[in-house]
């Protein structure tokens, strides 16, 4: 840019000296005025010119004057562009990224005089693309993308401004399949179908109301696994869905499996009960024992399976034991009563052992010599396959019955199969008659294998044995998912054992120990004797004016409530705090 002079009057402003110091930019062209001797006008530079004054650039404001060589260079600016397709990780879309190459074309902005003159200058960017078509074409070819190519895509990215991403080409995403599942329709206290891959013991029952189901009614239906659909990368490849998941749902006692395999149908009458396992859903019915008067030396002892309903009482010296639940409308007096589930007595408990949820505990007695016995068999029936393929076993050798081989492998390579099986039975035995449950038909089996090894027809018999008692090894082994409960109304002289809450709705309790998995309530007195928790305790009323001693205990982090307390009554201090809601307290001691 050249300095230019001014035609008269141009600038010519008002001074000191007739004429004020003036810079201008007119049509591009800069213009220098000032009086004789000075002053001079300033001028500043900016981004994207450089001022250069006798041929030294300069960064800073400049003054000059009519003689000085000034230069303006205008900098033109090229910025680079880029472009890339990548190919995502799912191969599910090719995308185009695009920054164009711009071209930034700059000029001086006409300005107005002005003593100190600010330069500036006006942009204008021209955009050009950083590849062709056929580079492109090349370059989705070159890696391999055949499939759901958007061509409109690629030619927006062509015409592309600014920078950005584009996506050039969609694959088709797999569709999934369904995992199957298991939809019951008996009344439970989870309501969700059994998943698949539950790795803990599922226990459905209805805790606190008997739930019956008549025989013949559906019990549960299996939506079986539903296959996905293909789908395709946009380099081509069929992209397969993942496998569903299945589950086999299986009939227990008290139950049938329908011909297609996806009904479970009651045989009997009684509760319903759901157990799962890992990938398996065992689906059976509990019967339930109805026993219309009181436990007396009439009727003996009950020992049943199921849940039981008692409508009288249990008299002194009786007992009641059950797999299931325990329901009492009277009192129970001098007697003892075990359940695997809940025990709930309306009347009076006098002098009595009540225990729930002992029975299962009992049951993973049998734990390691199951364990070692379905070990054993596994490979036992392993062997007796090998050999019935083996080329030296003639077919008929074997038309009997493979009874000659199962002895052949007791006597050559299971020898210690006998001894564990009598292992097995002896501690089966020990059980109570609730806990053998329909156990004591396998053993029996087992039994007969190794006392009349010939009289084994087939190799299916010992297939079924295996299969029967890896489930009642996993019944076993697994634990159960809920602890049991007791619920009554008033206790005399008793102990009351619960692996879960145990709840005293009536008058209270007195010299009785209370011992719960769980948490204890006492609605009303609890006097003399013990509380032992691992959860909360409430009480209303604890000790007695006379100081009888009481003790309460539970775990670290639990919370012992007591609406009022009276003497002798102690709590191990190393427990958390004890809140006396109302009354007094006595002298009630942290121990």
């Amino acid at each position: 840019m050249h300095v230019e002079s001014l035609k008269a009057g141009a600038l010519e402003q008002p001074g000191e000296n007739g004429v004020a110091p003036r810079a201008a930019v007119i049509n591009g062209q800069l213009v220098i005025k000032h009086p004789p001797g000075g002053p001079y006008p300033v001028i500043v530079p900016c981004p994207g010119l450089r001022l250069v004054v006798n041929g030294e650039e300069r960064s800073e404001p400049t003054p000059v004057n009519e003689k000085d060589r000034v230069e303006i260079i205008v900098q033109d600016e090229r910025r680079e562009g880029y472009w890339q397709v990548k190919v995502t990780a799912d191969k599910q879309e090719a995308l185009l990224q695009v920054k164009p190459w711009v071209l930034v074309r700059r000029q001086v902005r006409d300005l107005p005089p002005a003593r100190v003159l600010y330069l500036e200058v006006l942009e204008h960017e021209d955009f050009y693309k950083p590849f062709t078509l056929e580079d492109l074409t090349r370059e989705i070819e070159r890696q391999g993308i055949q499939y759901g190519i958007d061509w409109q895509a690629c030619a927006r990215g062509l015409e592309a401004s600014t920078e950005g991403t584009l996506i050039i080409a969609r694959g088709q995403p797999p569709v999934p399949g369904k995992d199957a599942s298991v939809e019951l329709f008996f009344t439970t206290q989870q309501k969700v179908p059994v998943a698949v891959g539950e790795e803990d013991t599922v226990n459905f029952r209805e805790r606190f109301r008997f739930t019956a189901v008549e025989a013949g009614m559906v019990l549960a239906r299996k939506h079986p696994a539903e296959v996905g659909q293909p789908g395709k990368a946009v380099t081509g490849e069929i992209i397969v869905p993942p496998e569903p998941r299945d589950i086999e749902m299986t009939a227990g006692s008290g139950a049938v499996l329908s011909n297609d395999g996806l009904e479970v149908i009651a045989t009997i009458a009684g509760r319903p009960v759901a157990r799962g396992f890992k990938g398996r859903v065992v689906i059976s019915v509990v019967p339930a024992l109805m026993h219309p008067g009181n436990v007396d030396i009439t009727s003996g002892n009950i020992s049943f399976t199921g849940d039981v309903m008692i409508a009288g009482q249990v008299e002194e010296g009786m007992s009641v034991e059950a797999g299931g639940n325990i329901y009492i409308e009277g009192a129970v007096s001098r007697a003892m009563v075990r359940a695997g589930g809940l025990i709930e007595v309306r009347g009076n408990v006098f002098s009595s052992l009540l225990a729930a949820g002992s029975t299962g505990a009992l049951q993973q007695k049998c734990g390691a010599i199951l364990a070692r016995v379905a070990a054993i068999l596994e490979q036992f029936v392993a062997a007796a396959t090998q050999l019935i393929h083996h080329p030296s076993f003639k077919k008929d050798d074997l038309k009997g019955g493979i009874g000659p081989l199962v002895l052949l492998l007791l006597e050559k390579k299971f020898r210690e199969l006998p001894a564990a099986v009598e292992l097995l039975k002896k501690e089966a035995h020990s059980l109570p008659a609730i806990s053998m449950n329909s156990s004591t038909a396998l053993i029996n089996d087992l039994e007969r294998l190794v006392r009349t090894p010939l009289a084994i027809n087939s190799l299916e018999q010992l297939e079924s044995m295996l299969k029967e008692i890896i489930t009642w090894r996993d019944e076993v082994n697994t634990p159960p998912q809920g602890a049991s409960d007791i619920i009554i109304h008033y206790a005399i002289n008793s102990t009351v054992i619960a692996t879960g809450n145990i709840k005293v709705l009536g008058d209270g309790c007195y010299h009785s120990r209370l011992q719960a998995g769980k948490a204890v309530a006492v609605h009303g007195v609890f006097r003399g004797g013990e509380i032992q928790a691992q959860g909360d305790v409430y009480i209303k009323e604890l000790g007695s004016r006379t100081g009888t001693s009481t003790r309460v205990e539970t775990q670290a982090g639990a919370t012992v409530t007591i609406d009022h307390a009276f003497e002798n009554t102690s709590i191990p201090y190393r427990f958390p705090p004890v809140f006396f809601c109302s009354g007094r307290m006595g002298s009630a001691a942290m121990a």
